[in-house]
């Protein structure tokens, strides 16, 4: 996909590596079941399994390779969040103290992870004189189209079907209407990856507001396997008013995992929306913890 006269033209990506049969209803299965204990906490293994149309060791096997945890200890740890978030709610301080970095120093900071916005010259020029390297990378949690500026990830998101991925093309082409896209990148996916890996290379560089910029910023500052409500990034940001303006900064996100927008619940514990699934949220979460071992 190369730009000619001044416009991108979009084309067909290259061909992807395509996951196993079993590694994709594997994730389906977990995706179904984490979708019924966040409305039902307490199913069993065997409903579970049941639902799932698989043995309960089965299910058991696969939601642990997924989620490093059981479907048990997976609901106790989100009901957790839950009370954590409810009782942070009447301490915005904490709260604020997470998102600065304040606690206790983890792997996601010691990566000293940046995230820039796209220079006045860039944005007016639409990207003229850029090139954007993107790349499809299967994951176990799913597909993932990725877009790299030279200075950071400017998409990064989970495509789960062909017309994810050509909206996602759609959503680059309107943004940097006059850079140079190409396709099938092998260093961008080595560097998503890298950042499933936990081993850096989550340099961010967008296109945003200054708002949005520092909403994301602040996400990036929180420690992983933390979660906070909106309204307490709106407190750290010291705009305790603004906790509608910052829920849609941080559902505008145009890049997962890096702008940790999965750690944003809400003041009730809810998980609320994700635009990337809901389960896939609460697994990310729950395999945050457990690397962190909180």
């Amino acid at each position: 996909m190369r730009s000619g006269r001044g416009r991108t033209r979009v084309a067909a990506m290259e061909p992807v590596e395509q996951p196993e049969t079993p590694r994709v209803g594997a994730f389906a299965r977990a995706r179904d079941t984490i979708a019924r204990l966040i409305e039902q906490p307490a199913l069993p293994l065997d409903t579970l399994a049941a639902d799932a149309r698989v043995s309960p060791s089965q299910l058991q096997r696969e939601f642990r390779r997924l989620a490093g945890v059981s479907p048990k200890r997976f609901s106790q740890m989100l009901a957790k969040e839950r009370l954590l978030c409810a009782l942070r709610a009447g301490a915005p301080v904490l709260e604020a103290s997470l998102i600065a970095g304040l606690s206790s120093t983890s792997r996601a900071q010691e990566l000293v992870l940046t995230a820039e916005g796209a220079t006045p010259v860039q944005v007016r020029r639409g990207g003229e004189g850029m090139t954007l390297r993107t790349a499809l990378v299967a994951t176990d949690l799913g597909r993932m189209f990725a877009a790299w500026t030279g200075q950071g990830f400017c998409a990064l998101e989970f495509v789960d079907d062909t017309a994810a991925i050509e909206a996602a093309l759609r959503r680059l082409a309107r943004i940097w209407p006059r850079a140079q896209i190409e396709s099938g990148s092998a260093e961008t996916a080595d560097r998503v990856r890298a950042v499933l890996r936990g081993e850096g290379g989550g340099a961010v560089h967008v296109r945003a507001s200054h708002f949005q910029l520092r909403v994301w910023q602040a996400l990036m500052r929180l420690p992983a396997g933390r979660v906070v409500s909106y309204a307490g990034i709106a407190a750290a940001l010291g705009l305790p008013r603004a906790a509608r303006a910052v829920g849609q900064a941080v559902g505008s996100n145009p890049v997962a995992l890096v702008i940790p927008c999965h750690r944003v619940i809400r003041e009730s514990g809810a998980l609320s929306g994700y635009r990337w699934d809901a389960a896939r949220k609460a697994l990310l979460i729950v395999r945050e913890q457990g690397a962190t071992g909180d």
